[in-house]
This record gives structure tokens, C-alpha cells and sequence, in this order.
């Protein structure tokens, strides 16, 4: 059973995408090496882990920001951010 971030998010890409060998062809990945990830043996490397991340967020619809489907995202309030970089 899958447990860390890593290898949950490479089974759930790879359920999306139809397979770990069409998860595989897509990451540009061997095989060998995602079963190593999804079995929790291993880490990808960060490229590949956000890779698989943009697939599921793509597949799955689920928003960036946050804020739940149809609901609009909340105002940017440049304050906030300027206050965070000391400007």
C-alpha cells in the first residue's frame, strides 16, 4: 500500500493516465524506476514527481487556489505579499 506523497501521487497519475507503462512513456521515465517509486522504495527526482503533480491536477480538475469547484477564486491582496518581501 502505497504511503508517502511520492508514491501516492504516481499511483493516481498512473491510474489517469491508463496504466504505469503510459505513466512511464508520458514521465519519459523507464518503467523499472516508477514501479521502484509507487512501491515506495525510492523518490523521483522533483522533476518528474511535478510532472506527475500537473498530470493529476489536469485529470482530476481540481483547482490551484484552493477554493472549491465553481466557487470563484479570492481576491490577491497586494499587501499581504508586499508585507512577506519586506517592500
Amino acid at each position: 500500500m502505497p504511503t508517502s506523497v511520492y508514491s501516492r501521487t504516481l499511483q493516481k497519475a498512473a491510474e489517469l493516465a491508463g496504466g504505469q507503462k503510459r505513466l512511464a512513456r508520458l514521465l519519459r521515465v523507464p518503467l523499472s524506476d516508477l514501479e521502484i517509486w509507487i512501491a515506495d522504495k525510492g523518490e523521483p527526482p522533483t522533476a518528474i514527481f511535478l510532472k506527475a503533480v500537473d498530470l493529476v491536477l489536469d485529470e482530476t480538475g481540481a483547482p490551484a487556489t484552493g477554493a472549491e469547484p465553481g466557487e470563484p477564486s479570492p481576491p490577491w491582496d497586494s499587501s499581504s505579499a508586499k508585507a512577506g518581501f519586506g517592500l
